[in-house]
């Protein structure tokens, strides 16, 4: 009678090994992201001067260029990959190395950027830089998105795949709007 529900524990158990087993560790920042790029442009006034104005916009310009060519970088692979129905499992070191110093581009004009603004944005700035530099150097034990895990051959299903690429570009390219209207309101104010 004590074996029966020993027996149950021990199949949820492996069922549960298994399932934890086969899932992609995914941390995904273009939330963070986003919410950064919505205080820089919220919280103009509280950073703004004259004197860092200029440097600020040639930052701002730089961040908007390299996160923009990331994104679209982003975009283009993950639509060749279901235009060429590639399956999982096949490594793209190629592109994932592009996708990585694309990234490694994003996190040093972040750095630009944030130096420039006041203290409650740099800590945030800062968080969101360590997190990014954190995956970045993981060595694919955590993945920006489902697409970089897939890249480097991991088992990721295409519905994840989608999913990823769809909300992660989204609020990817609203960053990009974000910032360039934060610039925009600093050349008003010069």
């Amino acid at each position: 009678m004590m074996l029966r529900p020993l027996f149950i524990l021990m199949i949820i158990l492996f069922s549960a090994t298994g399932s934890y087993a086969q899932s992609v560790p995914v941390e995904d920042v273009s939330k963070n992201l986003l919410t950064w790029t919505q205080h820089l442009h919220s919280n103009v006034d509280k950073y703004f001067t004259r004197d860092k104005g200029a440097e600020l916009v040639r930052n701002l310009e730089l961040l908007k260029t390299y996160l923009a060519a990331y994104t679209k970088t982003r975009k283009n692979l993950s639509d060749s990959i279901f235009r060429k129905n590639i399956a999982p499992g096949t490594p793209d070191p190629r592109n994932t190395e592009v996708l990585k110093t694309q990234m490694g581009e994003v996190l040093r004009q972040m750095r630009g950027v944030t130096d420039l603004t006041n203290n409650d944005l740099r800590a945030e700035g800062d968080r969101l830089n360590d997190q990014i530099y954190n995956v970045l150097n993981s060595d694919g034990t955590v993945f920006l998105s489902y697409l970089e895990a897939f890249l480097t051959g991991k088992e990721v299903t295409k519905k994840e795949l989608a999913l990823d690429n769809g909300a992660a570009y989204s609020r990817l390219q609203e960053a990009i709007g974000l910032i360039g209207s934060t610039q925009d309101r600093i050349k008003q104010k010069m």
